[in-house]
């Protein structure tokens, strides 16, 4: 089995996210650490506040405040066990924010899942954040497909 002491997990709490995180557990085990990112997408922020839905600040609080809930509710479900989990949440446009923190702490992997929030019609367009990370890396992906 494919195994890694440090690894990368973006996380959008999709499903997919969530069972590439449980093979990412699998790939660190026993003892090895993962990095846990999801990203608040600043154009969806930019869109709310152009909505009336609040400022930029309040907007941003809200989602980093839903997404450690988010992190709460999905790692209390998994057993992890000697594996160190970090979790980051960032504000940018995901698939920058993803290559940025995969350099910056300098991880030798990323596992992140092929199908998140994006709809198909965006996918078309301009392609999937794991598109766009798989062609700006330069570290090994592994795209889970479910």
């Amino acid at each position: 089995m494919l195994t890694s002491p440090e690894i990368l997990v973006p996380i959008d709490f999709s499903s997919c996210s969530v069972n590439a995180l449980r093979v990412a557990v699998g790939m660190a085990a026993p003892e090895g650490d993962l990095t846990l990112l999801h990203v608040v997408d600043e154009e969806f922020v930019q869109a709310a506040v152009a909505a009336g839905m609040g400022s930029t600040e309040e907007i941003i609080a809200r989602l980093k405040e839903q997404a450690e809930n988010n992190f709460s509710l999905i790692l209390e479900g998994l057993e992890t066990g000697e594996v160190s989990v970090e979790k980051i949440t960032v504000v940018g446009l995901p698939f920058v924010e993803i290559l940025k923190i995969a350099r910056d702490l300098d991880l030798p992997m990323i596992v992140m899942g092929t199908r998140g929030q994006s709809t198909p019609a965006e996918e078309l367009l301009f392609g999937s954040t794991a598109e766009k990370v798989l062609r700006g890396t330069r570290v090994p992906v592994l795209c889970v497909p479910f």
